[in-house]
């Protein structure tokens, strides 16, 4: 919590353990302005206020979730960064074949305890279809859950894996990676941290960037501007990373195209 004079600034994130309550808390103690992080603290938020200022951080789809009427024109109390992982689904699944063999089924590991979680799934379902990749989804609850389910995915024969972008797989990213790779698996994840923890490729926002502007919205709202006449801001830039190492544990060969596209390779 930061205190300005007379403004009180909270920032409630999607790994608080109950977002809801997180924010009935900060409210109570006469939060002036919330900055949540992450799609769950963001919906918890909006529905608990549609009065203090709100300054959301790295939303899938701010306008399918309710939180805005529409980037350009937020409406309401509530404006801040998509991070576009929803609309990465296409390309997640074409980096996938890619790295694939010919006509081999692309497993799709997702978190369905989350408020985008089903979304996200419908928009790679979608994209798959489209071409012409055959998807096998596994949806997971809770963190218990990650090692049954990757196991089981090898025994089905799963060669490579997405894991859906969410709160819950950037924070148990670790854990996927490792149970992953004891599997002999690869996994393709939307932050690009994940490839420098293992993951064999990672495209996504630039979430450094994201969270540098953020501050600057705060300081817009505390000058008197109203979140609805602040756009929704997008990211500028979306990285794609390979992890030669993990190529090379897996005994796989990238190939040169995606090699080449890359915008950092870790050797």
């Amino acid at each position: 919590m930061v205190e300005n004079r007379d403004i009180v600034l909270d920032v409630v994130w999607s790994g608080a353990g109950d977002p809801g309550q997180a924010v009935t808390d900060v409210i109570e103690r006469g939060a002036q302005l919330l900055v949540p992080t992450g799609s769950s603290a963001s919906v918890a938020t909006k529905r608990r206020t549609s009065t203090i200022p709100i300054v959301f951080i790295s939303v899938g789809n701010p306008i399918a979730m309710g939180l805005v009427e529409t980037l350009a024109h937020p409406g309401g109390n509530a404006t801040g960064f998509a991070d576009i992982l929803s609309d990465l689904s296409a390309k997640l699944v074409q980096l996938a074949r890619d790295a694939s063999k010919p006509d081999a089924t692309i497993d799709y590991l997702w978190h369905s305890d989350w408020p985008d979680g089903k979304n996200r799934f419908q928009a790679t379902e979608q994209a798959a279809l489209a071409a012409a990749v055959h998807l096998r989804p596994r949806a997971i609850v809770d963190s218990a859950e990650i090692d049954g389910a990757i196991a089981a995915m090898k025994q089905n024969g799963a060669t490579t894996v997405i894991v859906q972008p969410s709160p819950f797989t950037y924070g148990q990213r670790a854990r996927i990676i490792s149970a992953a790779s004891d599997h002999g698996l690869a996994t393709l994840f939307g932050f690009p941290i994940a490839a420098r923890d293992g993951a064999l490729i990672a495209y996504g926002p630039d979430y450094i960037h994201m969270n540098r502007r953020a501050p600057f919205y705060v300081a817009q709202i505390l000058k008197g501007t109203k979140p609805s006449d602040l756009p929704v801001e997008q990211p500028a830039k979306v990285e794609l990373l390979v992890n030669l190492k993990t190529a090379k544990t897996l005994g796989l060969e990238v190939p040169l195209a995606l090699l080449i596209r890359a915008d950092e390779l870790i050797e």
